[in-house]
């Protein structure tokens, strides 16, 4: 049994429709149900996440309208983890988290990565909400209602969200949608910081301090998280963590890095968990679940201490879930 924490982002339910839809369960990619259970994984934010439109058929999967990729990731979510009821159960709040876990079961809790869905619809969110989503990332790598992407052009980075996308924030306060930032533009990520009245995160986003990537967040944007109550998950992918964002390994040493450096800079209640599993490539140190306790231990070992390992694992996340 490993250390229990809360996962904020993987891209697993779309390997499962590619792989097959019980490869969500035991599948040879980074994350699976089983692969939880063996590591004592207390939660994982499962992202339903809107590729390109114009992927490329992969091993035969022809990608479908986003309607019917929602419905076939959510529905073979739902049915997965109904089919493993004894060890797994949907989860829409901290409290339920806590109290799955406390009758010795996993919790799944529902995300989006590209808000493209919604489309403009501030009626879409409401029943995005309904169905379960927890947690909505306004954008992916490419511009849509919400606003613009993270992007090298300072033009693009520099734009804010659209009028949608500033109303939106607000109606998701109201619904208890976690606002993600994780993908958006700077612009668009300070007129959060101005709009938002509960704390937001950025699912899978680590420091651009340490690691140029512009989906890495500023010590100046660290703080203004934090002052919010926000989280941010740390990003097992190697191109968010090194120095050389060309690098392919993903090493313990660096994960230490950055949450040493979110809690040196915005104190140790702004960082939690957000591995990118199944979403990113690579060598890794730590490849699924069951490594984790590798990073728990080296945290350890520089001085951290029992509370904040747990804040880190899954306290910091609950908190902001439940304000």
């Amino acid at each position: 049994m490993g250390y229990p924490y809360v996962d904020m982002h993987c891209d697993t339910l779309l390997r499962s429709m590619l792989k097959g839809s019980s490869s969500l369960y035991d599948g040879e990619g980074m994350q699976s149900i089983k692969k939880m259970r063996e590591a004592g994984q207390m939660c994982q934010f499962f992202a339903v996440f809107f590729p390109p439109r114009d992927m490329p058929a992969q091993d035969g999967f022809q990608l479908p309208e986003d309607e019917v990729l929602w419905r076939m990731l959510t529905d073979n979510l739902t049915k997965e983890v109904e089919a493993h009821s004894d060890i797994i159960a949907m989860a829409r709040s901290a409290e339920e988290i806590r109290d799955n876990f406390t009758a010795g079961k996993m919790s799944a809790v529902l995300s989006i990565e590209d808000g493209r869905m919604v489309n403009g619809d501030m009626e879409r969110l409401i029943s995005l909400k309904e169905q379960g989503v927890c947690a909505i990332s306004l954008t992916w790598n490419f511009p849509n209602c919400f606003g613009a992407p993270n992007s090298k052009d300072r033009t693009v980075m520099n734009t804010g969200l659209t009028p949608f996308g500033k109303e939106a924030v607000g109606v998701m306060n109201d619904l208890g949608i976690l606002v993600d930032v994780s993908h958006l533009s700077d612009g668009g990520f300070w007129d959060v910081v101005k709009l938002t009245r509960k704390p937001f995160v950025a699912t899978h986003s680590n420091c651009r301090a340490l690691c140029p990537h512009t989906r890495n967040l500023t010590d100046e944007m660290i703080r203004a998280l934090s002052e919010k109550g926000g989280v941010s998950g740390i990003n097992f992918g190697p191109e968010f963590l090194n120095a050389d964002t060309a690098c392919k390994d993903s090493r313990v040493e660096e994960l230490v890095a950055h949450v040493l450096h979110f809690i040196k800079v915005g104190g140790e209640d702004c960082v939690g968990l957000g591995t990118d599993f199944d979403g990113i490539g690579g060598s890794f140190e730590i490849g699924h679940p069951t490594e984790m306790d590798k990073l728990f231990a080296a945290l350890s070992q520089k001085g951290l201490t029992e509370r904040q390992l747990d804040k880190l694992g899954s306290g910091n996340v609950l908190r902001v879930m439940e304000k």
